[in-house]
């Protein structure tokens, strides 16, 4: 154990990001267990510095007990260096991402009772003009009783701050992500309520609505109806499923408000006979909002700390998010829906261009970018298959393929050597080991590759990677750190490669999970 100040004993490490660390600790002074977020050094400075305060002064805005809650803030000494540090609630359950992958989905009642009081959190915030931005089942915790609470507001901005998002400067999770925030257009409370109707649909059905490739899941995004979760055999009342599908009209002005969500949802609930009726926590009255003085605070458990550097892991550049080259194939007037399939897209001025790509989301970190990434929901999207419909046999030792250079270390060289070429900005040799179907599909041209490795400042393996070989197909599991210009992200991803000429190429690029560090 070790201390920061004299006020707090910190017991274990429970997560890192890229730019701060949490603890789980206790407070000596009221004797009650904490989280404590803490700056890593070098950093106060910078930018990253700055939305640490800014994410401390929005937490100072939210009271509610559906908003994990901020203790204190400020500096202190740690590990013989004066840091900065906010102090919040430990908050011991996990968080819904874990239970909807344990149950697989979530019954009625609870489902309701779990939005209820997400959206009341929620309704909170936009009463004192704060909007999340990155509503997600990642940052909704669970207590002990089972209560969520809403964490990580550390990329939300204050209402009269930014009304819009500055071009390039995306912030959410694709997954989850509103229409008008996968096209850079104005953010506003009805862009979270839409990223909560995604959340509660993935807790009605057991996975997010759209699956595939970031172009594919922006695309759907944009311009696909969901399938309702009836269909899929989630068993809900009429009135939550239809407000479920209201919160994700693609259109922000049909969509209901947090509050309407919240007072929908608690009439929905049915006490069980002779039970008292449950009571949601109501939208706590507005009060007066901190100045920028108040001392910083808030933030969730932050995410596991990336390893090692691996002998190849070299600082990459980035591969702006394939949710990225959906904006950038984007024409006035086009079908978001037909990016991902058809090359053929309008024409465009190369301001228009430079315009579109700039307006990205940046929605994944190098591998995921690099094409084919990310899907989203619980399974993994292999051009049309899941990767539970692909028998996964490792290729016995000795084999022909082995001879033939088509081991599964040779697939995770080829992973490696993607990334390490377009580094060293070898971009022929990082664009020869695609497939020719990924090239058909979403590169048809060098220019376009390499135009994808522009934000991306380093990039880390924490897990990985790790490579299965069956037949002439191999799947590459890893989780990746990528440090952005204007984010930090941790990525879960499945890669696959298929056997052309005697060689791996890369097939395809599943994002699994994605978080904003």
């Amino acid at each position: 154990m070790s201390r920061l100040g004299e006020r707090f004993v910190l017991e274990r490490q429970v997560g890192a990001g890229g730019m701060a660390r949490v603890f789980k600790g206790k407070d000596v002074s009221l004797d009650r267990a904490v989280a404590v977020k803490i700056l890593k050094p070098g950093y106060g400075e910078t930018d990253i510095g700055v939305r640490f305060e800014r994410e401390g002064r929005t937490a100072a805005k939210l009271a509610h007990p559906n908003i994990v809650q901020v203790y204190d803030a400020g500096q202190a000494e740690f590990e013989g260096r004066e840091v900065s540090y906010i102090v919040m609630e430990f908050v011991p359950g996990g968080d819904l991402k874990a239970l909807i992958d344990k149950k697989g989905s979530l019954p009625n009642d609870e489902l309701v009772r779990l939005g209820a009081d997400v959206s009341a959190g929620l309704a909170h915030a936009h009463e004192r003009g704060v909007i999340h931005r990155d509503i997600k089942p990642h940052n909704i915790l669970l207590d002990e009783r089972g209560q969520p609470k809403l964490t990580d507001f550390g990329i939300a901005r204050a209402l009269d701050a930014t009304q819009a998002t500055q071009t390039g400067s995306y912030l959410g999770t694709a997954l989850y992500s509103s229409p008008e925030q996968l096209r850079g257009e104005r953010v506003t409370p009805k862009s979270d309520v839409y990223s909560l109707g995604i959340a509660l649909y993935q807790a009605a059905t057991g996975h997010a609505p759209f699956a595939g490739t970031p172009i594919e899941v922006a695309s759907q995004h944009v311009s696909r109806p969901p399938t309702t979760p009836s269909v899929l055999g989630a068993n809900l009342d009429r009135e939550v499923e239809a407000l479920i599908v209201e919160c994700i009209e693609k259109d922000p002005d049909r969509r209901p408000s947090a509050q309407q969500v919240h007072e929908r949802l608690r009439e929905a609930i049915q006490p069980a006979p002779g039970d008292r009726a449950y009571a949601a926590p109501p939208v706590s009255e507005p009060m007066q909002a901190e100045d920028d003085s108040a001392p910083p605070p808030e933030g969730p458990p932050a995410r596991p700390p990336p390893g090692p550097r691996r002998e190849r892991g070299r600082r990459r550049p980035a591969i702006i998010a394939a949710v990225a080259l959906l904006l950038v194939l984007l024409g006035a007037g086009v079908a978001y829906a037909m990016l991902a399939e058809d090359d053929s897209d309008q024409a465009q001025t190369p301001a228009e261009d430079t315009a579109q790509q700039q307006a990205v989301a940046p929605g994944s970190t190098g591998e995921e970018t690099t094409q084919p990434s990310g899907g989203g929901g619980d399974e993994a999207s292999t051009n049309g298959q899941t990767e539970r419909d692909q028998p996964v046999q490792t290729t016995p030792a000795g084999s022909s393929q082995e001879e033939d250079g088509l081991s599964a270390e040779a697939a995770e060289q080829t992973i490696e050597e993607v990334y390490s070429s377009a580094e060293d900005e070898d971009y022929t040799t990082s664009y020869g080991l695609l497939s020719q179907r990924f090239k058909q599909n979403t590169a048809p041209t060098q220019g376009q590759w390499s135009g994808q490795f522009e934000t991306l400042q380093s990039l880390d393996w924490e897990e990985g990677p790790t490579a299965q070989v069956s037949g002439d197909t191999a799947t590459v599991t890893g989780v990746t750190i990528a440090d952005h210009t204007d984010r930090t992200e941790r990525n879960d991803a499945t890669w696959t490669l298929l056997a052309e000429d005697g060689e791996w190429k890369l097939d395809n690029v599943t994002i699994n999970d994605q978080q904003l560090l």
